[in-house]
């Protein structure tokens, strides 16, 4: 077997190896075929036939403040005959070296599995709470002076928003152009409305998104500034109250909306979604907003990816942090998959101590460590 980058003349295996894994049908094959795009594919394949294939899509997103580039794995597929063969193996691990050659921080997929791509680095990363809310829990929310109806030809707004919405959350994808258009057209086909809402002074204090079904109203998506604006914003779900009997909203985990409902006794649940894997250890470590003045060694294991399989000395000078490679002796020890979950803020370094999740060999470094590793917002709202 072979792993190599994919070809145009490739399109016809891929896309049949992908109808098949995926259940898409044959007539997906012809039309796939046509309009196929081989950037960013990665094959494996036996005899000159492709047993296996892998999309690694270039996205920037979000982190500690700045876009990085990231890796979001896709279409992972493999012919059933070759399957329990190492194939898949061989392409995810070829797909690491990929990244890191083309600068890549981290990477993201939507797991069918967590099991199965923890064995290659992945480990969860991001999750999203769901709330249903009883529409008449809203009815005291005060309203915005006014709300206006929003569309595709509103997309600088929309972008320059939700910029200063997710400028503190580690996750978002940076929308390029492809990725807007694919959006609206998800938006018209699912008939999703976006509207925004204003104070007096014509100050826009949030948007949301969200269409209507079965007499619940889902909003996918709400950015605000300020609690006024979330509540403007909730005071309109309230005047579609003949048309619906609930409002689900997907928010942060972080976001404890029950405390401003009459009753927090509603239904409300946590969804594990999609994970993530640092690329290069360097270059995040080196992102990371740190106010720690101190040096920790820290001992990555990783198995798959040799240049992050080190130890590494980490100093803090109160404002940044400076990142050696090739140390000796350590400090901590500590997997690449819990790393990555320190990395970007869905564990906190406490968490990981109280969970076992570290080795520790220096007791008097663990203040510097829970320093360095804290608890950050995240979420990431696109599937790939």
């Amino acid at each position: 077997m072979a792993v190599r980058i994919a070809k145009k003349e490739d399109a016809r295996s891929i896309s049949s190896i992908m109808s098949y894994s995926f259940n898409f049908g044959n007539r997906n094959i012809e039309e796939t075929s046509k309009n196929f795009d081989h950037q960013g594919w990665l094959v494996n394949e036996e005899n000159n036939q492709v047993t296996s294939a892998v999309k690694v899509h270039d996205y920037l997103m979000m982190y500690e403040g700045k876009y990085v580039k990231m890796g979001g794995v896709g279409g992972v597929c493999s012919s059933p005959e070759n399957r329990s063969g190492g194939t898949v193996k061989d392409i995810l691990t070829y797909s690491l070296e990929y990244m890191n050659n083309q600068d890549f921080y981290f990477s993201a997929l939507g797991p069918f599995s967590f099991e199965f791509y923890r064995k290659y680095g992945w480990e969860w990363g991001f999750s999203f709470q769901l709330v249903n809310i009883p529409i008449d829990h809203l009815k005291n929310f005060k309203p915005a002076y006014k709300y206006v109806c929003l569309d595709k030809k509103d997309n600088e707004l929309i972008e320059n928003y939700r910029n200063q919405f997710i400028a503190t959350i580690n996750g978002p994808l940076y929308h390029s152009e492809k990725i807007l258009e694919d959006r609206w057209n998800n938006f018209y086909n699912n008939f999703t409305h976006v509207y925004a809402s204003y104070n007096q002074d014509n100050t826009l204090t949030a948007i949301a998104f969200f269409r209507i079904q079965d007499k619940t109203l889902h909003c996918d998506e709400i950015y605000f500034t300020s609690e006024e604006g979330r509540q403007h914003m909730l005071h309109l779900f309230y005047r579609h109250r003949s048309q619906i009997n609930n409002v689900e909203m997907q928010l942060l985990t972080c976001d404890n909306i029950r405390t401003i409902l009459p009753s927090p006794r509603i239904q409300y649940w946590e969804w594990p979604h999609m994970m993530i894997r640092i690329i290069n250890v360097k270059k995040v470590l080196e992102s990371l907003k740190c106010n720690v003045k101190g040096t920790i060694k820290l001992k990555v294991i990783d198995k798959q990816a040799p240049w992050n399989n080190q130890i590494f000395k980490i100093s803090g000078d109160g404002s940044s942090l400076k990142v050696e490679e090739g140390c000796k002796n350590y400090d901590f020890a500590i997997t690449i998959q819990r790393l990555s979950q320190l990395a970007i803020g869905f564990l906190s370094g406490k968490e990981a101590i109280d969970l076992n999740l570290v080795e520790i060999k220096n007791s008097k470094k663990i203040s510097i460590f829970t320093q360095i590793f804290l608890k950050r917002k995240t979420m990431l709202w696109q599937m790939f």
